[in-house]
């Protein structure tokens, strides 16, 4: 089967699916939008479908976009049509009433959608309320949201293994029950039933760029 997909979410009851095109540029950064701004999502590459099921997913496509255009979005009832940034982040919540990406936002939706997956934050509100601010002025300064704890190389596919949650994240959390930064704990960690130990760097040092 050709359709790739990620896991489902919900952002606020809201389900996001996505139909693609594996070759499409417009695909890639809206699959990137997502990636970088912690949103799980389906998606379908229709491009690699065959037969009955390329047919279907089309149809799939021109019941929300005659036009059958790529990138067709769904987040909850909402069709966004191609790769509009501006009316991807009003959908998903991420957008304060003076335009900008606020910790307070990223926080909830982050909560909504990792909590889920046994991804709590740290019960020190202001280490996480800071993290959480240096996401965002990450996401400012390179066009993703980086580890802040991490020197990043100002290249996505390069530092694909620490745009957040990192590729760390799971293996920190089961021995350790906290993540390197300190953002995202087990629930044991959470309540006090898991010891507090430093959480050592698991990054390779040949990925630090200088």
């Amino acid at each position: 089967m050709g359709s790739s997909l990620l896991k489902g979410s919900e952002m606020a009851g809201r389900k996001v699916k996505m139909y693609t095109l594996s070759t499409c540029s417009h695909c890639k950064a809206a699959k990137r939008f997502m990636v970088d701004h912690g949103i799980d999502f389906d998606y379908t590459d229709v491009d690699l479908l065959d037969g009955a099921e390329r047919m279907r997913a089309i149809r799939e496509v021109r019941a929300y976009n005659p036009a059958c255009t790529f990138p067709t979005i769904l987040i909850g009832d909402e069709v966004i049509v191609g790769n509009d940034e501006s009316r991807l982040t009003e959908a998903l919540g991420l957008r304060e009433a003076g335009g900008g990406m606020t910790a307070e936002g990223l926080y909830e939706m982050l909560r909504k959608t990792q909590e889920p997956k046994g991804y709590h934050f740290s019960d020190d509100r202001a280490h996480v309320f800071d993290l959480l601010r240096a996401l965002i002025k990450n996401k400012e300064r390179y066009g993703y949201m980086c580890c802040p704890c991490r020197l990043a190389a100002d290249d996505p596919e390069w530092d694909s293994d620490i745009i957040c949650p990192c590729a760390y994240r799971e293996a920190d959390v089961t021995e350790y029950g906290s993540c390197y930064c300190g953002l995202y704990v087990s629930r044991a960690w959470k309540e006090g039933g898991e010891e507090r130990r430093y959480v050592p760097e698991r990054r390779p040092a040949e990925k630090i760029r200088f």
